[in-house]
């Protein structure tokens, strides 16, 4: 199957979604994006975004300079 540009995107899959679901989706979106799109850029940013939390540790630290338990 060949997306709106042209490009072939390989097999299609069905993926049941409720309105509302499908709605929230197509507002990430603009216009031109075909539902692939812009599920492939969320998927993009949450993996940035983990991996970026990954990297950085947190250290939560007491009153008194204290590391908790």
């Amino acid at each position: 199957m060949k997306n709106h540009r042209g490009v072939s995107k390989g097999l299609v899959t069905c993926v049941r979604l409720s309105k509302d679901t499908r709605n929230r989706l197509a507002g990430l979106g603009s216009k031109d994006q075909t539902f692939d799109d812009i599920i492939n850029v969320v998927i993009d940013e949450s993996l940035r975004g983990t991996s970026s939390e990954a990297k950085i540790p947190k250290v939560i630290v007491g009153e008194n300079g204290e590391k908790p338990l």
